[in-house]
């Protein structure tokens, strides 16, 4: 049996491969899109937070 992630998050497939289990990690547009607006939202936070 294959263990596959899907993420697009790299906390998340760190951790998951720290287990060492998993065989490979799979993504899609979709959750590239969620993770990197939810960047995006953390650095606008981060440029707000520094004025």
């Amino acid at each position: 049996m294959k263990v596959f992630i899907d993420t697009a998050k790299l906390d998340e497939t760190r951790e998951a491969c720290s287990w060492g289990i998993v065989d490979r990690v799979t993504t899609n547009p979709f959750l590239i899109k969620k993770a990197v607006d939810a960047l995006k939202a953390k650095s606008e936070n981060i440029e707000m937070q520094g004025r």
